[in-house]
């Protein structure tokens, strides 16, 4: 699928658009993006409020790169035997705690992308519970931050 047929589905599926001309981050927003792709035939849509305070100025609060970034995928195999016994509840507790029970499970069981900050997040409770080694998910996954 080409990244205008992905933009396109996109924005047919219910991606909030942008169509501020004057926006200095439009050529790099998502947002913006995909309101380009947005077919004429199409009579109502999520757009971005052009008065929203920041909005269409370099520090748009609702920007979005539309540089690809690397999503992990899955830690399944992330606890091996020579981990300590007290660094799975940890990390696991801390995840609940900071997210929720069902996006740390589908973190863990690969059905949720893992965003880069919550990749860091990971590997910073890993050092806290005392684990010094390098922490490999199961996969990654190079895919748009929507």
């Amino acid at each position: 699928m080409t990244e205008q047929e992905l933009f396109k589905e996109k924005a047919l599926s219910g991606y909030t658009v942008c169509f501020a001309e004057q926006c200095p981050l439009k050529g790099h927003c998502l947002h913006y993006l995909v309101g380009q792709q947005l077919p004429d035939s199409r009579s109502t849509y999520h757009c971005v409020n052009p008065r929203y305070q920041g909005v269409g100025t370099d520090h748009c609060p609702l920007f979005r790169h539309s540089a690809k970034v690397k999503f992990a995928q899955g830690m399944m195999h992330i606890f091996n035997d020579d981990m300590p016994r007290k660094v799975e509840p940890f990390v696991r507790t801390n995840l609940i705690a900071s997210h929720c029970k069902t996006y740390y499970y589908e973190f863990r069981n690969g059905t949720r992308l893992i965003p880069p900050a919550i990749q860091e997040e990971i590997r910073r409770l890993f050092r806290e519970a005392g684990w010094k080694e390098d922490i490999h998910f199961d996969s990654y996954v190079e895919d748009y931050d929507w």
